[in-house]
Parts: C-alpha cells; sequence; structure tokens
C-alpha cells in the first residue's frame, strides 16, 4: 500500500535532530511527584490526539508516537488493585511491599506500599513522599 507525501513528512519530522536525545531517558532531572495544596500527587501525561495517559510523563505517547503528550497530575488517592511482598532481593533490602493502584482517571501505576496492618485488594490508598522518593499507604494507616 503506498504512503501519501504528507505521512512521510510527518514521519520524517520525528526524527529531526532538535527532537533528540528524548527527554523520557533523563531520570535524573525527572519530577514524578508534587505536593499541591498539602497533598502528594504524581505527574504524568497524557496524549491530546488518543486521551492515552502515561506514568512517569513522557513526551511521546506510547500508542501511537504522537508529540502532543500534556502533563497532568494524579491522585492523592487510589485504590490497590493487587500487591505482593518481596522476600529476596539482590538490590534492595528486604521484605518490602509493591502494588499496582488505580486512580481515579483510570491511569493504573505501581507503587512501592508502605503498611502498618494488612493489605488488601480493593483498599484505599493515599500518595505520600519524602524529599526523594513517593509510595502509597492504606488510608487508615497515614498520620
Amino acid at each position: 500500500m503506498p504512503i501519501d507525501t504528507d505521512t512521510q513528512a510527518m514521519a520524517g519530522q520525528a526524527c529531526t535532530a532538535d527532537h533528540l536525545p528524548i527527554s523520557d531517558l533523563d531520570i535524573e532531572n525527572r519530577k514524578d511527584f508534587q505536593t499541591q495544596d498539602g497533598q502528594v500527587v504524581l505527574v504524568g501525561s497524557r496524549s491530546a490526539s488518543s486521551g492515552t495517559m502515561a506514568f512517569p510523563q513522557k513526551e511521546f505517547c506510547p500508542e501511537t508516537g504522537a508529540r502532543d503528550m500534556e502533563q497532568i497530575t494524579f491522585g492523592p488517592q487510589g485504590t490497590l488493585y493487587s500487591f505482593s511482598t518481596i522476600h529476596i532481593s539482590a538490590t534492595r533490602e528486604t521484605p518490602y511491599t509493591i502494588g499496582y493502584v488505580d486512580f481515579e482517571n483510570g491511569l493504573r501505576v505501581l507503587a512501592h506500599v508502605r503498611s502498618q496492618g494488612t493489605l488488601t485488594c480493593d483498599q484505599p490508598v493515599i500518595l505520600q513522599a519524602d524529599d526523594s522518593a513517593w509510595w502509597v499507604s492504606p488510608v487508615g494507616d497515614v498520620a
């Protein structure tokens, strides 16, 4: 099937030098969370053309490749979809718990879970953070 010249031009523009390197790879300067009105929120992005959401923030749409991602924030509350406690790790102190958290806007992210008690699926959680990291805790565990 032939490709029209408009499609070729758009594809060529995506590879020009002024678009490289991709900022998604700059993890040292990336800010994954921020505080708004005293509450922690995550910083992600949404494609203006497809509506696809991503976390952490992306420069281009993971579904279409469009460079129309706009910054969005989400949280502070979500729902723990599933979780697992890790007991063996070569790189981190164990045990620790990770879980998938669903946010109100439909985005699901993998998060570090800190809890004082028993975790259950479908449990309400809230984002928390210190100077360098973010995590979720069950709503009842938050001081």
